[in-house]
Formats: C-alpha cells, sequence, structure tokens
C-alpha cells in the first residue's frame, strides 16, 4: 500500500519491513518516519496517524486547512 508523502505531498510513502520506517519513494525526496520497532507490521490506521502528525510537525497546520499564498 502506498501512502502520500507529507513532506513532498506525492504518493510515494511505503513501509520498510527491515528498517521498520516509513520512506519516501522519490529520489528528490526520500523523506523517512521511524514507527519505533514494532514486532508486526503497523496497521495502515497507526501508518496514515503517524503522516498526519508528521504533516502537521512539518507545516504547524492540518491536512485539511487551507494553504494561503
Amino acid at each position: 500500500m502506498v501512502y502520500r508523502c507529507p513532506k513532498c505531498q506525492r504518493y510515494g510513502m511505503e513501509w520498510d519491513a527491515r528498517a521498520k520506517v516509513l520512506t519516501c519513494y522519490y529520489n528528490t525526496c526520500r523523506h523517512v518516519i521511524r514507527m519505533g520497532s514494532p514486532r508486526k507490521t503497523p496497521s495502515p490506521e497507526r501508518i496514515s496517524a503517524a503522516i498526519v502528525e508528521d504533516f502537521q510537525a512539518i507545516h504547524k497546520r492540518g491536512l485539511d486547512e487551507p494553504v494561503c499564498i
């Protein structure tokens, strides 16, 4: 399953089971979200929650809030 990267906003976040991290597939981004050391693969809900938390930390706003340019 592929998720949207909180940094580059492209669909490229993938679960890397060996490293226990979410990584962005794109070479220009390569953003990493550490998920701790779960014994099993995290649920899609847990992965989505981690991406939302990281997005808010990076952009200081929620996913649904409008962008002021």
